[in-house]
Formats: C-alpha cells, structure tokens, sequence
C-alpha cells in the first residue's frame, strides 16, 4: 500500500511539473567603463517576469548602474537611470525574446559588477489538477487515495489537497531560492565595499606615515642645521 501511495505522488508531481514552468536565471555580469552590456530571455504572453538587480562592486566608484527592459514589439519596460537596486515584476504581453541592457556608458573609469536575477514563471492556476490510472486500457480519474498507517487503520486523502500542499512547497521552494540568492548578492556586494573601505584605510594610513615621516625628517635636518654654524671667533 505504501508504495502505491508514493507512485501516486510521483504521479501528481510529474503533472504539476508538466502544468507550471518555471524558468530561473541568476549570474553576475562585470559592465566596463563606457559599455553597454545586453542579454535575452524568452517569455510567453500571460507569464510573469520577475527581474532583481544589484550593483555589487563599483571599483572605488559609485554603486549604480542604467538598466532597461524592452519587449519583443520594441517597447521599453523598464528604464532606470543610475540606481543601485530595483526589483520589478511585470506582466508579459507579447511571446518572443525580452531585452536586459545594463548601460554603463556614462563612467569614465569604474566598471560595475552587476548581480541579475531573473524568474519567469506561469500565472498560477485555481483549477484542480486531475490524476488518472490506466486499468486494462481505460482511464480512471482518482478523486482520493486509500491508504494504511502503521497500526492497520484504513485512512483517505483527497487528491486536491495533496495539490495544494504540493504546490504550496513548490512554492516555498523557489521563494527560499529566491531568498538565497538575494542573500547571495547582498552578502557579495558586503565583500566588496569592506575591501574598498579596508583599501581606502591603507591608503591615507600609508600617506600619513609618508608625511610623518617626511616632517620628522625635515625637523632633524632643521635642527641640524641651527646648530652646524662655523665658528667665526677663532
């Protein structure tokens, strides 16, 4: 009985996967001074985007960057101009190839690491999920599961329920995915303003060292001086 029950569960979660699809893109991308840097990502009329950027890495510059999202039809969905983060979900409208540019023209001398996070995903659909079996040829739609615990009590579970608690841990999983790689890119852009900040401590210690040096130097070369007269009583 036990291993009816987790062919059935396998069952219910291949349909589920066939009935949403989730497609997930996370990279770091390192924008040049002075460049524009592009990427594409396929979506279908009715899905939801979900698009995270952070600046994570400024090399001694300023942490922003210029992002735009432009849809198949040429239309411009996003146009941020020198911002740090942002976090956007839309609707798509159109099927085709969706443009991400990270604009990284207006900076002289600093290039930008660039953390993008990318979802696209199916609109969530209220409508119950069917499971069926095949018997000698013909389907049999299965409404509830009967099953047997350990003391040899009989006990049924409806299929729309274990629906809902499989895809609410779907759900949860690709949120907690989600989670960690905003974690991720926060812990990262941490890491890199402490090195910037630790080299920026080295540097002016280094150049008060210098001009300590340099003065203390010059005091002893002064007093030296006061004292190396030539003795003009003789």
């Amino acid at each position: 009985m036990y291993t009816v029950i987790s062919l059935c569960i396998l069952t219910i979660i291949i349909g589920l996967g066939n009935f949403q699809e989730i497609y997930e893109t996370d990279v770091n991308f390192r924008v040049e001074a002075g460049t524009r840097t592009c990427f594409f990502e396929k979506g279908k009329a009715g899905q939801i985007m979900e698009f995270f950027y952070q600046v994570i890495d400024g090399q001694h510059g300023d942490l922003d960057i210029s992002v735009e999202v432009i849809d198949p039809e040429g239309n411009k969905l996003v146009s941020d101009y020198k911002k740090s983060e942002n976090s956007i979900i839309m609707d798509l409208e159109h099927d085709g190839d969706y443009v991400f540019c990270l604009d990284n023209t207006y900076s002289i001398m600093n290039s930008k690491l660039v953390f993008v996070y990318v979802v696209v995903e199916d609109r969530k659909d209220d409508s119950e999920t069917e499971v069926t079996i095949v018997n000698d040829g013909d389907e049999e739609e299965i409404v509830e599961w009967l099953g047997q615990d350990r003391d040899g009590s009989n006990y049924t579970i409806e299929v729309s329920k274990i629906n809902e608690s499989l895809i609410r841990t779907l759900n949860h999983v690709v949120k907690a995915r989600h989670m960690l790689d905003m974690y991720s890119a926060t812990k990262s852009r941490d890491s890199y303003l402490a090195s910037e900040d630790t080299f920026i401590v080295d540097c002016w210690s280094g150049f008060q060292i210098t001009l300590m040096s340099s003065v203390g130097f010059l005091q002893v070369y002064m007093i030296k001086k006061l004292f190396d007269r030539p003795n003009t009583h003789i």
